[in-house]
């Protein structure tokens, strides 16, 4: 087996880095997966020794996690190595689904002349395990698998749109815990099957390159939430 000594030490630096974008990602992973489903809540404080030690990375990978999910709007940074998770307010939240309803619902509706028959099919395999895992699980233990296949599904139509500046403002756009769910008036079995109804049209508007109907489709979508969220 060969020392590291014996290894190039532009590919020791490579290995090393890997490491590091690796041991980011997890992190970056583990705490927003634990704030989207609500194992870490609004106002909780985020101390980099204890994530570090709870995720099993050192603390500068947990300071770059934190960095990014600040950008992202899922946590509030503080001095002295410390932040807490957003807190969301009613208000927040309609903002929120009132800009990605007019930014998503553009991205639908560029993205229906211009999206591929693989992506198509993409989306409804992604759409189906979503049901399946709601059906199988319900609501709280689906959370965590359906945000990922859910944020892969709205990726998918961001980036057919063909907009790299119209990907890049919806890639950094602030997303919700979904605990904030919790607080509709609607019931939650309820308000998951529209969801996916809704996903379902959006699909349909893509197959049949309708424009106007996927980004009516893609908004009303999103607006739905809205209306809920200023019901809350």
């Amino acid at each position: 087996m060969n020392d590291i000594a014996d290894i190039p030490v532009e590919e020791q630096g490579t290995d090393r880095e890997d490491g590091m974008s690796r041991a980011v990602e997890t992190a970056y992973r583990e705490i927003r997966r634990a704030i989207i489903i609500g194992e870490l809540r609004s106002g909780d404080t985020l101390q980099e020794a204890k994530l570090a030690t709870r995720i099993g990375v050192s603390r500068t990978p947990i300071r770059e996690a934190l960095s990014r999910l600040s950008a992202e709007g899922l946590v509030v940074l503080q001095r002295y190595k410390r932040g807490y998770v957003s807190h969301f307010s009613s208000k927040d939240v309609s903002e929120v689904f009132r800009l990605r309803g007019v930014f998503e619902g553009h991205a639908a509706g560029r993205a229906a002349t211009r999206i591929s028959d693989a992506d198509i099919a993409r989306l409804e395999d992604l759409e189906q395990r979503m049901e399946e895992l709601f059906e199988r699980l319900g609501w709280n233990a689906h959370l965590e698998g359906f945000d990922d296949l859910n944020t892969e599904f709205h990726a998918i139509i961001a980036h057919a749109a063909d907009s790299p500046r119209l990907e890049r403002i919806l890639a950094s756009s602030l997303e919700l815990p979904a605990s904030i769910f919790n607080s509709y008036a609607e019931p939650v079995d309820e308000r998951t099957r529209r969801t996916h109804a809704q996903h379902r049209e959006i699909i349909s508007a893509l197959k049949m390159r309708n424009p106007y109907w996927a980004e009516a489709a893609m908004s009303g979508h999103l607006f739905s939430l809205l209306v809920a969220a200023d019901e809350a």
